[in-house]
């Protein structure tokens, strides 16, 4: 339902069969076949009898001033819908532009073009001409094939090569799967780099900077049967010898740096926001190898509000809570590092 200053009707009512001359001939294929789902579609398989649209050239001599002459409204007969008739004036064996003699065209003008049988006969053969042809024009344009979810045969060919090519696949991330097509290019890379992820998670979320520091330090817990123990092999010092449960290593860890960015973009990207949930499947999606990861957020420090005491909108610890050494209006970004278990 439209707002009282908002009209109800499409924009397509009445305007194709007015201004027909305005239009090229795809646009208004392509504009018509989106207004009439889900009728069949024209050039595919069928049947002939459920497709809206009806193509002939024109019956004329003179010189055409664009891709379409005509668009009228062919009325519903016995059990045949109500269809759209477009005459186009290119494509046709009759016509100005016909590879046949005047002649043939002449004959027909003689005649009644709207009554002549041969003419209807002929525009069996053009309706179909015309429909092939408007199918190899949209062929090859992913942008006019692409249909809502990404549910036209391209897309799903796109999904496969990103790991989504099933159902199943595609429901087990949190992520919008249609936007995930514009990456298939970075996904399929092997092996994956750091430049490749800052450039992913910058244009998913619109722009922000984003920068990954590497071989990030962090204790990992040695495993009680890889322990030291006395009477043990391998356990030569300065070689291959570990004392304690933990080793700090720099291998197997990297962080992402979101910011410096608007409190209000902060607040989504912390752990009860969504945008904190997407980017870390975004990452899961993008790592190929059993990497950790922990993400550090950046604000702007002139827009950090003075911590108060209230029941709501107040300060949380550890996420919107700083206890600065100098003011916050010096402009210096304030940042939270959220581990990346914190989006269980």
């Amino acid at each position: 339902m439209a707002a009282e200053d908002r009209s109800t009707e499409s924009p397509l009512e009445g305007r194709p069969f007015e201004e027909a001359e305005r239009y090229s001939f795809f646009q208004l294929v392509r504009l018509l076949e989106r207004y009439h789902q889900p009728r069949a579609r024209v050039g595919g398989e069928g049947p002939a009898s459920g497709e809206i649209l009806r193509f002939r050239p024109d019956a004329s001599l003179g010189f055409p001033a664009s891709d379409v002459v005509s668009v009228e409204e062919i009325p519903a007969a016995d059990d045949q819908p109500a269809r759209v008739r477009i005459t186009t004036s290119f494509l046709g064996l009759y016509g100005s532009t016909s590879p046949l003699p005047v002649f043939y065209t002449e004959e027909m003008l003689r005649r009644d073009p709207e009554e002549d049988p041969v003419r209807a006969f002929i525009d069996l053969f053009h309706h179909r001409l015309l429909s092939l042809f408007y199918r190899c024009w949209e062929k090859y344009r992913y942008h006019i094939q692409f249909e809502g979810e990404g549910k036209d045969p391209f897309s799903r060919r796109m999904f496969g090569f990103i790991g989504l090519g099933t159902a199943g696949l595609a429901d087990r991330t949190d992520l919008p799967a249609a936007r995930l097509i514009r990456y298939a290019g970075l996904l399929t890379q092997k092996p994956r780099s750091a430049a490749a992820l800052e450039g992913m998670v910058g244009d998913f979320f619109g722009g922000i900077p984003v920068h990954i520091v590497q071989w990030v330090a962090r204790w990992v817990t040695i495993q009680p049967e890889q322990r030291i123990r006395l009477g043990g092999a391998n356990n030569r010092l300065g070689v291959d010898v570990s004392l304690g449960e933990k080793v700090l290593s720099r291998s197997a860890q990297f962080r992402v740096v979101l910011g410096p960015m608007r409190y209000d973009a902060y607040l989504s990207f912390l752990p009860d926001g969504e945008s904190f949930r997407m980017l870390n499947a975004l990452i899961v999606l993008f790592l190929n190898d059993p990497l950790e990861f922990d993400i550090e957020l950046q604000v702007h420090g002139e827009e950090i509000l003075p911590l108060q005491l209230k029941s709501e909108g107040g300060g949380r610890l550890g996420w919107t809570t700083w206890l600065p050494t100098e003011k916050f209006e010096d402009g210096r970004a304030k940042s939270v590092v959220l581990e990346r278990a914190a989006a269980a």
